[in-house]
């Protein structure tokens, strides 16, 4: 377009100069683009702290549990529609910690469901994938009519630990038998976004944001869950 202006110029001078103007804008403006992509490319979603704080909970409670053993841990996640992919990262990530102080040796694995979480079948075509798995850690919460998978079983089934999302109840009989280890659930009230920015140690987080409802605290945990 420059070029342009200029031949333009000798014929109509300010016609010309104008193009040439116009020309030259353009030609500034791709050049700051460029130089905007190249050194300061789009950042990456940051990580939410509250996300990862969830899983140093339960990691910390499923790394006691196995008191150094070798296990394959699957981390379930729900449908892709439903879980942004930087909060199954932040998930994946607060992992990293915890599993640094691990004396045995664990395989990881993430399985995505297809299907409602609230559906049981859907729940138990998603622990077909992973038969070798000694624990599962869910993100989709857990279905009702969770603790019938264990009617007349007594093993060949993972030790489950989980983030109820949906603030349910239907953990409370696999918790209080064992078959769950440990749930975390969201406190009541909305916490929004913005998780990016708190500070503090990921169990301080977690104590602000989270409950974590165990084999002796579950009726307890489930009541107060009712009442809010």
């Amino acid at each position: 377009m420059v070029g342009v202006g200029a031949w333009a110029s000798r014929r109509w001078q300010g016609v010309g100069q104008a193009v040439m103007i116009l020309g030259g804008i353009g030609l500034v403006a791709v050049i700051v683009l460029q130089v905007r992509q190249n050194l300061l490319p789009p950042r990456p979603p940051a990580t939410d702290r509250r996300e990862m704080a969830v899983s140093c909970c339960l990691a910390n409670v499923m790394l006691g549990d196995l008191a150094g053993q070798d296990a394959t841990v699957v981390l379930l996640f729900p449908e892709r529609r439903i879980l942004s992919a930087s909060s199954e990262e932040s998930y994946e990530n607060g992992f990293v910690p915890p599993l640094r102080h691990s004396r045995g040796k664990l395989a990881l694995k993430a399985i995505h469901m297809d299907g409602s979480a609230r559906d049981l079948s859907a729940f138990q075509k998603a622990l077909a994938q992973a038969p070798e798995a000694t624990v599962v850690i869910s993100y989709a919460g857990v279905p009702p009519g969770f603790d019938t998978l264990y009617a007349g079983r007594q093993s060949n089934l993972p030790l489950f630990y989980v983030f109820d999302a949906d603030r349910t109840t239907n953990w409370v009989g696999a918790l209080k038998e064992g078959h769950i280890r440990a749930v975390a659930i969201p406190r009541a009230g909305p916490a929004g976004r913005g998780g990016e920015t708190i500070a503090g140690m990921p169990d301080q987080i977690f104590q602000t944001y989270f409950l974590l409802a165990t084999p002796a605290t579950a009726d307890e945990t489930a009541a107060s869950l009712k009442q809010n």
